[in-house]
């Protein structure tokens, strides 16, 4: 049997190019057959790393909380680093224990995700410069300035836009928002809307709905719908929307038939529901994977992230079938 040294089977373990295909594949072998596990609280002490990330994120059970976790994950394991995930963005106190605990991990990036926190509190929790934003909510979340702030972000107001005049064009004048919780997301989403009424020389006036996702709170907005019969509902997200679809059957209305219904993310379920669902699509795994590169190369390279603003797309479904439509609005999207 070939002989290796220690620094050879370390090389050969951690993929190292300098070991040759055979040789890392034969030490693997071995490894595995020995039943070997790397100890990666020793190998951070002798590197002075941990080699770990941490993401926290508002709802590990939302599903563009989980492809954003997916992104982040591939990234991460590209350039060798570990991810610890924790619940804790929506609320400070939740948010204070999950960045402790990474701190006690010694996680040397921190990616918030949907965290209503600004740059400024992160900081007193976490290092600047390896911290990053995905779809941030804190109060500089839009901000403009010259400084950097490791922010990922969605054109959402132009999503919006494509929206709205999509809706406008299909002969839907009477449009209403039904908002989602008060942080910077949605109060973007609701200015867009009255923005591009505006831009298009339409009253920028809609009428507000305010729910929740328990069954009472639906039930409320779907009776008002039912009696008010505005045009098209223009949900804050997709699960709001999707809930929204089966509060509407309880009332009798048919969508799009009597009313519109619309969304915003872009989650696997939206394609697939009864109706399937118009709405603003979000690029969440890229998102994600866009953070685990920024976190990677500010650990790098010892730099603040910079900000970056991905496109969104408008895929138009069944929920916003048109009452008026031209061959040129059948274009917008592909998604059917």
């Amino acid at each position: 049997m070939v002989e290796a040294s220690e620094a050879t089977v370390s090389r050969a373990l951690r993929g190292s190019p300098e070991i040759s295909e055979q040789t890392r594949g034969l030490i693997r072998r071995v490894a595995r057959d020995l039943g070997y596990v790397p100890n990666a609280a020793a190998r951070s002490l002798v590197r002075q790393a941990s080699f770990t990330l941490g993401l926290i994120v508002p709802d590990v059970t939302d599903p563009i909380h989980g492809l954003i976790i997916a992104g982040f994950g591939r990234a991460a394991e590209r350039h060798g680093y570990t991810v610890i995930v924790l619940e804790g963005s929506g609320s400070k106190a939740r948010r204070m224990i999950a960045t402790r605990t990474l701190r006690e991990h010694q996680a040397q990036g921190i990616a918030f995700c949907g965290a209503p926190i600004s740059s400024r509190e992160a900081s007193e929790e976490a290092l600047p410069a390896r911290t990053v934003f995905i779809l941030p909510e804190g109060q500089d979340a839009v901000s403009q300035g010259d400084k950097s702030l490791g922010r990922i972000m969605t054109d959402s107001a132009e999503g919006i836009r494509l929206l709205v005049e999509h809706l406008i064009g299909t002969g839907r004048r009477q449009l209403s928002y039904v908002n989602g919780p008060d942080v910077a997301s949605n109060r973007m989403r609701r200015n867009a809307i009255l923005k591009t009424l505006e831009q298009m020389g339409i009253e920028p006036r809609i009428r507000e709905y305010e729910t929740t996702l328990e069954q009472a709170d639906l039930d409320t907005v779907a009776s008002l719908v039912a009696r008010e019969r505005p045009d098209a509902l223009l949900c804050y997200d997709d699960k709001m929307a999707l809930h929204l679809l089966d509060a509407l059957r309880r009332f009798s209305l048919r969508v799009p038939d009597d009313v519109t219904v619309t969304g915003f993310d872009g989650i696997p379920f939206a394609a697939i529901s009864n109706p399937r669902l118009t709405t603003v699509v979000q690029p969440a795994e890229k998102l994600g994977e866009a953070a685990g590169e920024m976190l990677c190369e500010a650990i790098k390279s010892g730099n603040a992230p910079p900000d970056v603003i991905y496109p969104v797309e408008l895929a138009i479904r069944e929920s916003s079938h048109p009452k008026v439509i031209s061959g040129s609005q059948q274009n917008i999207s592909g998604d059917g």
